[in-house]
């Protein structure tokens, strides 16, 4: 028997199905009650996706969608499908696994029955999703929980560092992040760090406070900007030695390099190390995001204007 390309339903009305790819027809998904994976919902199109093989590999097409199809948190056209990804229609999340032929089952299946950690829903507890950051990335919750226009706190805690946070939704929108004991974070800086959070757990609770300061900008370009921020933070860790969040910076008396040749962030920046010294609060009080924090922190050390122990 060979290996086969399946969608493993995680979340939505059709939780716990298995759909198979078949490698010489493909499969359609939509609500029309002729394609091959029909789901009824308001949000999905007619014809609204199409998975098929091509040279050994899972491939997605939207086929015209309202709502379209996601992957990574990102809205996509034509994608080509990895083992692991996610994909959400509507209010569907599906992963992409391959399996040997011989073990595709037909029905329904108890989903994280056989991978420790996955999610689970609870709904005698009033907790309607929970999980793992190692089986399904923030990114994909939140889309899921976007396209399904879920309500309630999003509460999450990472194994890096053993940081707690919590997101607010109203009708699957993130309106408010907020990290543990970094209260004074901006919600929208707040949120960019959870994203790059990679292992921990996830709960929905229900229940939603209200708050004063409103994330306005979208979901769509948050979840693109953290991706963007990560991907150059990565670049720059590998360039340049950076300080741990722990990391005290200071001024370096006698510069060669004169402050008045400086940019306004720059030394706006040079403010805040001079007023907070610890990089994790210079982090925090700053205007600047955390990538244009490092970058500009990078130029000074170059400058010899600052040095961190």
């Amino acid at each position: 028997m060979g290996k086969i390309h399946v969608l493993e339903i995680v979340r939505g009305p059709r939780s716990g199905e298995t759909a198979v790819i078949d490698p010489n027809r493909g499969l359609v998904v939509g609500r029309s009650s002729d394609t091959d994976l029909r789901l009824p919902e308001d949000a999905v199109s007619r014809k609204h996706a199409r998975f098929f093989h091509r040279r050994g590999y899972a491939w997605v097409v939207d086929v015209g969608s309202r709502s379209g199809v996601w992957v990574g948190g990102e809205r996509v056209s034509r994608h080509r499908l990895l083992p692991g990804e996610y994909v959400a229609i509507g209010a569907h999340l599906m992963r992409v696994d391959v399996r040997e032929e011989s073990r595709i089952t037909q029905g329904r299946a108890a989903i994280g029955a056989d991978r420790p950690g996955g999610p689970s829903e609870d709904t005698g507890s009033g907790r309607s999703m929970r999980g793992s950051l190692e089986d399904i990335p923030l990114v994909d919750v939140l889309q899921w929980l976007a396209t399904s226009r879920k309500t309630g706190t999003l509460n999450v805690r990472s194994e890096q560092g053993d940081q707690s946070g919590r997101l607010s939704l109203r009708e699957g929108q993130v309106f408010h992040a907020a990290i543990e004991g970094r209260e004074g974070v901006h919600p929208e800086k707040a949120l960019l760090r959870m994203l790059r959070w990679k292992r921990g757990v996830f709960e929905l609770d229900p229940e939603v406070e209200s708050v004063e300061d409103e994330i306005e900008t979208s979901l769509e370009h948050l979840l693109m900007e953290a991706a963007r921020q990560e991907d150059e933070l990565g670049v720059l860790a590998g360039k340049h030695e950076l300080p741990a969040d722990d990391d005290r910076v200071s001024l370096v008396a006698g510069a060669e390099s004169r402050w008045r040749d400086l940019a306004p962030e720059e030394l706006d920046l040079l403010q805040d190390i001079h007023d907070y010294g610890l990089w994790r609060e210079v982090l925090d009080r700053t205007r600047a995001s955390d990538l244009e924090a490092t970058r500009i922190l990078v130029k000074l050390a170059k400058a010899g204007l600052v040095a961190w122990s």
